[in-house]
């Protein structure tokens, strides 16, 4: 059996599934659905953060985006992004700057987290059945000592396709959406949304620019622009029709090392909750879901366009 030491806990090695399990029992601490009079993250004097490792200022001595340590890690470079000073603020209901801001955020720590980091996560949680642990709006960047088997397999895949192909396969998956047309949720000049094929959950949605490259980190601050105003539009429409649902997004990105490589490109991808995983799923580990992606994207292309 194989252990390796962990922030508050362990990991410790499957080796039926060739992948690590993460023992962090001090996140069982974490405090779940504070009143804003108690948040930790308004500013004020309720607000009770460690102090902070990097912010955007605001007017004045104020901020509009701040970074922190987070108090209940997975490791020991893990961070939470406190994403407005605003309680009640939202990706899906802030201006397009705003969520720019919150994006370029993302790049900031990634690229601080990632010398010492195999590979690192950037996440956002939304209701409590996306794992949300406060309100306030915030997302979370963790750098990782390892990479999980499923980093593996999609470099593994995206190697060999590049090799066996000549091209990316994230770029044949874009241009099967755009020439089927049915799964596009919003397109322009710099960035496109649609629904995968082979979706893992109902409503899911691919976020990706034309420009194809590997490092979210370094993607220029026209196509952040782009991908704010995307996301946005893409949540704001995901409320329209389904009642502000849980979700979950992540960064798509290479780890550390990878930065540079041909065969990989960096999107976004939102994962709504609205469907509880059964046994079939824990047994097989293949996704089951009841909406198709072609009924998904149309719905949300028609909000988008509203």
């Amino acid at each position: 059996m194989t252990t390796r030491p962990w922030h508050g806990g362990e990991l410790r090695w499957n080796a039926e599934t060739e992948d690590w399990t993460i023992l962090a029992p001090g996140r069982g601490g974490r405090p779940h659905r504070v009143t804003r009079a108690a948040c930790p993250f308004c500013p004020g004097t309720s607000q009770d953060t460690p102090p902070e490792t990097w912010r955007l200022p605001g007017d004045g001595p104020g901020w509009r985006v701040r970074a922190v340590p987070n108090r209940y890690a997975l490791s020991d470079k893990h961070e939470i992004v406190i994403e407005s000073p605003r309680h009640d603020w939202d990706l899906a209901t802030g201006t397009d700057a705003e969520v720019a801001d919150v994006l370029g955020a993302w790049q900031h720590r990634h690229r601080a987290l990632r010398p010492s980091a195999a590979q690192v996560v950037v996440f956002r949680n939304h209701g409590p059945a996306a794992g949300i642990s406060l309100d306030h709006p915030h997302s979370q960047v963790a750098g990782l000592p390892v990479l999980s088997a499923g980093t593996r397999r999609e470099l593994e895949t995206a190697r060999t396709h590049h090799r066996d192909h000549g091209r990316r396969l994230a770029d044949e998956q874009l241009e099967a959406a755009l020439s089927d047309g049915k799964r596009i949720v919003f397109a322009d000049d710099h960035v496109v949304a649609y629904a995968p094929f082979a979706q893992v959950a109902a409503y899911e949605v691919r976020i990706v620019p034309h420009r194809a490259h590997a490092d979210f980190a370094a993607a220029t601050a026209e196509e952040i622009r782009a991908t704010a105003g995307c996301l946005r539009a893409v949540l704001a429409a995901l409320r329209s029709e389904l009642g502000d649902p849980a979700y979950n997004v992540v960064v798509r990105t290479a780890p550390r090392g990878y930065e540079s490589a041909p065969f990989l490109a960096w999107s976004l991808q939102v994962v709504p909750r609205l469907e509880i995983p059964a046994g079939l799923e824990l047994a097989t580990g293949v996704p089951v879901t009841t909406v198709t992606p072609e009924h998904s994207a149309a719905r949300l292309r028609t909000a988008v366009a509203a």
